[in-house]
């Protein structure tokens, strides 16, 4: 597959999670969380319509790529704030959640150039999202109630960050020691890399419609 194909795929399931987004709306007793995804879906596909455009034409994407994830990993930790039980790792979340873009801002100006993918806070975000949605699934087998997952947001969203997250966490680590990646890793990491969006955007679908009643007619 190229990575023009990808990255189509990717546009396409970015709107349909945006679109599914929507019907929060007019779901009754939704967490407040769950009602930011719209703005938030909306801000991140105009940026990765942005970043892809300016992939396909070559030119350096990185800032806006840097803006991205940092705005990605800032959103994904307030939400799994919301989702997690345990109060001392809310607390541990929200100083995380803080200090993430001032560590990113340091890495641009003191170890990177602007122009630079921020590699470092990147895989460091990864271990950060993967780490806590390991502990949401550890406070979900120790719950003493049944839950019924596939209705459950929080389980379709912690899922998708995971498998996400724990794929690109070796994906992009593998650029810390790589100075000068050819033009073939660069496309190979970038097809891979948008493939998990698909699986990523499609699994924020499934949160966003697991709920909603479908009326049978006889």
């Amino acid at each position: 597959m190229s990575s023009t194909i990808s990255l189509y795929l990717t546009y396409i399931f970015a709107v349909i999670a945006l679109l599914a987004s929507l019907t929060l709306y007019f779901q009754p007793t939704n967490k407040f969380y769950l009602k930011l995804f719209p703005f938030f879906l909306f801000i991140i596909t105009i940026l990765s319509f942005i970043i892809g455009y300016l992939f396909l034409k070559s030119k350096n994407n990185a800032i806006l790529f840097n803006l991205f994830s940092t705005l990605g990993f800032c959103f994904y930790l307030f939400v799994l704030s919301q989702i997690i039980i345990n109060k001392k790792i809310k607390k541990i979340i929200y100083l995380i959640f803080l200090a993430y873009p001032i560590l990113e801002v340091y890495n641009i100006f003191s170890i990177h150039k602007m122009n630079e993918f921020t590699h470092l806070t990147y895989s460091l975000g990864c271990l950060l999202i993967v780490f806590f949605c390991i502990w949401y699934f550890f406070e979900l087998f120790q719950l003493t109630y049944t839950i019924n997952l596939s209705k459950d947001p929080d389980f379709w969203i912690c899922c998708g960050l995971l498998f996400y997250y724990a794929c690109n966490f070796p994906i992009f680590s593998l650029l810390n020691f790589l100075k000068t990646p050819s033009n073939i890793i660069i496309k190979n990491i970038s097809v891979i890399s948008n493939l998990l969006d698909v699986c990523l955007y499609s699994s924020f679908t499934i949160a966003f419609l697991c709920r909603v009643k479908i009326r049978k007619s006889i």
